[in-house]
């Protein structure tokens, strides 16, 4: 394990070392700890963030989706459609071949639909 030494207001200190106390820990296992929950938690909200721009990228692009796909699913990814077909399944293995585990959206294009239907999968975080 690498060390390193991080400054901290004494009372932040102090706090650290009586929580350490409660939890029956010590401050050094259990900042790190709150440090991996911080890195986790960031990953995700990136995840989020990038899912939730590829989905209005969807919103700006279903006007002239519509006069090539429509009835097809579209793949979105970095703002532009880079797959499409008839299984959202089949686009979604396509995405992942060709540019790796990335966050895109895949949804249907249709006239006259506004309601947005989601499936998100569950998060498995492993932890060595």
């Amino acid at each position: 394990m690498n060390q390193f030494t991080i400054q901290l207001p004494a009372e932040l200190y102090d706090a650290v070392r009586q929580r350490a106390a409660k939890q029956q820990t010590s401050p050094d296992s259990l900042v790190a700890e709150w440090v991996s929950e911080q890195l986790d938690t960031t990953e995700a909200d990136e995840a989020l963030a990038a899912f939730e721009g590829e989905a209005a990228a969807f919103d700006r692009l279903k006007p002239s989706l519509l006069d090539q796909f429509d009835g097809q699913y579209v793949a979105v990814y970095q703002g532009r459609v880079v797959a499409h077909g008839a299984d959202r399944f089949d686009l979604l293995r396509q995405v992942h071949q060709t540019f790796g585990p990335v966050a895109c959206y895949i949804d249907l294009v249709e006239s006259g639909s506004s309601i947005r239907k989601v499936r998100v999968p569950s998060v498995w975080v492993v932890k060595p």
